[in-house]
């Protein structure tokens, strides 16, 4: 993943620095690349500085945010309709993107919108699919 330098939103300088300048504490291991002129940020791998994925303003978290929320039931608890490496396969697959840029982190708005649609669906199936056995029980 590329370290981010200028702001994909407004063009400002982006900087590595402590996540206390957006949380006013640190969290994890406290790093980020941040954009201090439009607040756009990403998290970084802990103890590295690779970034988790790319520059993402207000806009761009929340869908991240969302898409997880509903992607993550798919290989969570209690549902955990599979592994999360398969879960990862399959929305590979789904999306028509290899497996290696199949991270959240990565999305634009477009393919967060889309995470939220199939695995809305998926879990739906899921749901009726058990529903059904139990009916027979």
């Amino acid at each position: 993943m590329e370290k981010p330098t200028i702001c994909r939103y407004c063009g400002s300088p982006v900087v590595f620095t402590s996540n206390a300048e957006i949380y006013g504490r640190e969290y994890g291991d406290g790093k980020c690349y941040l954009c201090r002129n439009c607040k756009a940020f990403v998290g970084v791998h802990p103890g590295t500085d690779t970034p988790l994925g790319t520059l993402a303003n207000a806009e761009l978290r929340e869908w991240r945010k969302q898409a997880h929320y509903w992607f993550d039931q798919i290989w969570r608890k209690p549902l955990r309709i599979t592994t999360r490496y398969k879960a990862y396969g399959w929305l590979a697959e789904q999306l028509h993107i290899s497996r290696e840029y199949t991270h959240i982190g990565m999305f634009e708005k477009e393919e967060c919108e889309e995470t939220i649609r199939l695995s809305k669906i998926r879990i739906e199936k899921y749901k009726k699919q058990r529903s059904e056995i139990f009916e027979w029980i």
